[in-house]
């Protein structure tokens, strides 16, 4: 029925029923007058407005397939060059609201205890850390032994409420922590899928990159090795 719709001959036959219409009250007007007439009017009218129905349809199915079109164009692209694997911070901050267990590797703890100032948090990251806690999430820092991470420690302390087992802290000598950006992996110690994101390193970009598993895996490995060297610190 749609193919028909879209055919050229559909168009041939509205086009003609619409000339009939036409002619069709010409006719009723001079043979028949009166009610007749009136009868005739309705009739164009009804031929005329299905005509614009069908039309309106026939633009509708055509605009349909050229947006799918185009949808699967701009996905082949997205899939091609890797751009699906790109994550923003709304989108992690839900992949972290399903996770068990997080791990964090940082320079400064700045998403977890707000880039803003204390009286107007309002940072995503640091809502879901806050609610993540609050469902008894657990959580483990990796961080450079710094005089400013144990500041962070602190804040983050102040800032949050959990139980002590929640959160522990592997402090790491900044000659040993190579971390670049901050890394986050999620349920690396349960059975549920490990995945891992890594901050783009420009602070023009607020965005995050989903590792691959190969990745992944190697960053798990680091974390168990540097928990296996330098232990959990639940009290900083």
């Amino acid at each position: 029925m749609i193919s028909f719709i879209k055919s050229q001959w559909a168009i041939i036959l509205l086009t003609l029923l619409t000339f009939l219409s036409a002619f069709y009250l010409d006719f009723m007007k001079e043979k028949l007058g009166g009610m007749n007439v009136l009868i005739g009017a309705t009739t164009a009218f009804l031929i005329v407005l299905i005509s614009m129905v069908i039309f309106a349809l026939m633009a509708r199915i055509q605009v349909k397939e050229d947006y799918e079109e185009r949808y699967k164009i701009l996905e082949a692209f997205i899939k091609g060059q890797g751009l699906g694997d790109i994550i923003s911070e709304r989108h992690l901050s839900e992949i972290e609201r399903k996770a068990k267990d997080i791990w964090v590797f940082t320079h400064d703890m700045t998403n977890d205890i707000g880039v803003q100032e204390a009286k107007e948090q309002e940072n995503v990251i640091f809502e879901t850390v806050k609610k993540n806690l609050a469902d008894g999430k657990v959580y483990t820092y990796f961080l450079p032994n710094t005089q400013k991470i144990h500041g962070s420690i602190v804040d983050f302390s102040d800032k949050h409420d959990y139980e002590k087992e929640q959160v522990s802290f592997c402090l790491i000598p900044p000659d040993e922590f190579h971390f670049v950006s901050e890394i986050a992996v999620y349920d690396a110690e349960n059975e549920a899928p490990t995945q891992a994101v890594q901050w783009f390193p420009s602070n023009k970009m607020n965005y995050y990159i989903r590792m691959d598993e190969a990745h992944r895996n190697h960053i798990v490995g680091i974390g168990k090795m540097l928990l296996q060297k330098f232990g959990r610190k639940y009290n900083v």
